[in-house]
């Protein structure tokens, strides 16, 4: 896959084929960007043409809130990439989004942003608006295209008769309803780290970049994985840990059940299966620590680990 990061006018530059785009922010890439995605991908093997997917960066709320400074996410872009390109895209356009980007009107951004790039087809959401102040959508699409482009709207994806949506897993993120998360994904809610301490331990701390959107503070059953082998463990997120900064890093504490990990400081996923206990600082040290070490044991049952 080819990620193309873009800005007005950029396009212009840039060297493509003819190509179906599936549009949208998908944070999450939950069941419903899956859907549009995947509707993109074999609309353009049907045609014989490149499959894209278009995205922005940052979310729009960071431009369009005077109040929000920092955005987290779901899927980070990094994160983002790796599932489209599993998901067999072949072409990813990153546009940034500033306000210059919020101020085009709808006929704007169609000539500078989908007949540029020599899309053929467009697919996307029943609900996405692209323009000034979401001005265009689905329905105004065939007036600003032209003739240029053809297109495809994917409707409603449901999960127990609620849509999916990204709002939702973010709300059930802040209840700490992994399991849940899980079943509107279609996998695990993970994210990723940097282990810091260059000790060989089966207990250490992950470094987490704040553009992650962290469950609920609590004591999780989690899947340690540093790529070459998997580990089951407990994970511990502190109330103080999560933040809003984008400066700052934050921090998961990990303890593997099983055996001790590598003592090279490396790059680890987690992988979250269930919420075992909340977190309640107030409550005093000892008791805080025989309260882990009753989840940690409740984990082990979970994992069926002797």
């Amino acid at each position: 896959m080819k990620t193309f990061r873009l800005s007005q006018s950029s396009s212009d530059s840039i060297e493509l084929e003819p190509n179906v785009t599936a549009v949208g922010f998908f944070d999450g890439i939950h069941k419903g960007h899956q859907q549009v995605i995947s509707t993109a991908v074999k609309k353009a093997q049907q045609l014989s043409l490149k499959s894209a997917v278009m995205t922005f960066d940052p979310h729009p709320s960071v431009v369009l809130k005077k109040e929000k400074q920092h955005a987290q996410y779901i899927t980070p872009l990094k994160e983002k990439e790796e599932i489209l390109e599993n998901m067999g895209v072949d072409y990813l356009f990153v546009v940034h989004f500033d306000k210059d980007l919020a101020a085009l009107s709808p006929q704007s951004f169609v000539d500078e942003y989908f007949a540029s790039l020599k899309v053929e087809h467009v697919v996307a959401g029943y609900d996405f608006s692209y323009g000034h102040k979401g001005k265009g959508s689905m329905e105004t699409l065939p007036e600003h295209a032209k003739g240029r482009f053809t297109h495809t709207v994917v409707r409603k994806v449901a999960q127990d008769e609620d849509k999916v949506s990204s709002t939702r897993i973010r709300t059930l993120l802040d209840e700490g309803n992994v399991s849940e998360v899980q079943k509107l994904l279609g996998r695990k809610f993970s994210v990723r780290g940097e282990r810091r301490e260059d000790t060989s331990s089966a207990c250490f701390s992950l470094a987490i970049s704040s553009s992650y959107y962290l469950p609920h503070p609590g004591i999780y059953a989690v899947t340690i994985s540093d790529h070459q082998r998997d580990y089951k463990g407990m994970a511990i997120i502190e109330d103080e840990e999560l933040t809003r900064s984008e400066t700052m890093n934050q921090k998961i504490y990990l303890h593997c059940l099983e055996s001790p990990v590598s003592d090279v400081p490396a790059e680890f996923i987690v992988y979250f299966h269930q919420l075992i206990r909340e977190e309640n600082l107030s409550e005093q040290l000892s008791e805080r620590s025989r309260q882990r070490e009753k989840a940690k044991e409740d984990i082990r049952q979970f994992f069926r680990i002797g």
